[in-house]
């Protein structure tokens, strides 16, 4: 993503338990004029329940655009949670 969009993301966060089960992992955060893009973890709902699979999800921004500041935590998960449409 990052090569792709010529820019880092413009925050990385362990992934919280109420986005993903299992492991820490980190999610990324791009933002485009229009556009979301979280690549963040997400659990295998199938028999084999430790596999985590990487996803992307892009929403529109057009349901609030700003993100929580930096040393917000908990707001940057609940932002995420309100934009990851998977």
């Amino acid at each position: 993503m990052t090569a792709h969009l010529g820019a880092p993301p413009e925050r990385t966060i362990s992934s919280p338990a109420a986005l993903v089960a299992g492991p820490a992992l980190t999610h990324r955060v791009w933002r485009t004029l229009t556009h979301a893009l979280i690549l963040g973890p997400a659990a295998d709902n199938g028999p084999y329940g430790y596999l985590t699979h990487l996803q992307l999800s892009c929403t529109p921004l057009s349901c609030g655009p700003d993100l929580p500041s930096a040393d917000d935590e908990d707001g940057l998960a609940d932002w995420m949670a309100a934009h990851i449409d998977w």
